[in-house]
């Protein structure tokens, strides 16, 4: 059975719905951000079922290919379903019971209709219990998988802006980072760079790359403004001009 997640509570209320799904043969729709879970809760309440993506499930269905009849499905993405009647007449004529997943809810009206039950999955940035939890869980498959030492989470680097998605990037990224040095560092960098000089302002376009994880080291190591610019040798009028320059990065 596909794992959720549910340490913090309001994971824990929609652990209980879904308990709920398994037991009561209704449609139901499940709606969140990617990366937060919602093929993990489908898979937990239907977890024999097959997932059918949208849009190859309406060309099957267009296609009259489809054999099945009296079971339950997974659908991602539902949003992306664009003949509406062909698709509720055939859930309907071989009594198919969905649990749909969908980024959005933005959905036909008739479509919304067939649904009993709607789960919304927050992000991972209100579900911190849960989050501590995934670090755990990737970062013991990062030791396993590359076969390198367990690390303590305070060496982490952990990014959920895409939920779950960048968060696991991110585990994987952090042991990689244990066996880089100063010279491969160098070596990114100098690739990075070659593929992109372009222009008359390249220095200009391309010290943000620099500049940005030095203020963020700084702003996390020593707080205040007068403590950053003591230790990066800089004016407080220069580093507040940086620091403006640099605010949507930082």
């Amino acid at each position: 059975m596909q794992e959720y997640i549910a340490q913090d509570e309001i994971s824990r209320e929609i652990l209980n719905s879904a308990k709920l799904l398994q037991a009561v043969n209704v449609n139901a729709l499940i709606l969140g951000e990617m990366g937060v879970g919602k093929k993990s809760l489908a898979r937990f309440i239907l977890p024999q079922s097959e997932i059918y993506e949208a849009r190859n499930l309406q060309k099957d269905i267009e296609d009259d290919i489809l054999t099945f009849k009296d079971e339950a499905i997974i659908i991602d993405k539902i949003n992306e379903i664009t003949n509406i009647d062909l698709f509720l007449n055939w859930l309907n004529d071989y009594n198919i019971r969905i649990i749909a997943i969908s980024n959005t809810d933005n959905l036909n009206q008739k479509l919304k209709d067939i649904f009993s039950i709607n789960l919304e999955i927050p992000n991972l940035s209100k579900r911190s219990e849960d989050t501590k939890s995934l670090v755990e869980k990737f970062s013991k498959e990062a030791s396993s998988i590359l076969d390198m030492p367990y690390i303590n989470s305070n060496k982490l680097i952990v990014n959920i802006s895409n939920n779950a998605h960048s968060l696991r990037k991110s585990i994987y990224f952090s042991y990689l980072f244990e066996t880089i040095g100063e010279h491969e560092i160098l070596m990114f960098l100098e690739k990075y760079f070659g593929e992109n000089l372009e222009g008359e302002n390249s220095y200009k376009d391309l010290l943000y790359i620099f500049e940005v994880p030095l203020l963020k080291a700084c702003i996390e190591k020593y707080k205040s403004q007068v403590q950053i610019a003591k230790h990066l040798g800089l004016n407080r009028i220069t580093l507040r001009k940086k620091l403006d320059a640099h605010k949507d990065s930082l």
